[in-house]
């Protein structure tokens, strides 16, 4: 999953260095290419083998231990 954020980080910033340094052919190529990226990175999210074992009403984030506040 990590590969497939950091390609879909890399696709945008080359379509943004495209795009600033006036390359039309390059830009247009990746903006019609993007659906693509798009769908691959949707489906290795999607796919990732690793299953998640707290709740949202726990643990607000899955990256930080950080405790969620009740509110009574």
């Amino acid at each position: 999953m990590k590969t497939a954020l950091n390609l879909s980080f890399l696709f945008l910033f080359l379509f943004g260095l495209s795009v600033f340094l006036n390359w039309p052919f390059i830009a247009l190529a990746l903006f019609y290419a993007s659906p693509i990226m798009v769908i691959y990175t949707i489906y290795k999210v999607l796919r990732h083998p690793e299953e998640v074992t707290q709740t949202f009403e726990d643990h607000f984030y899955q990256d930080h231990p950080y405790q969620r506040n009740k509110i009574d």
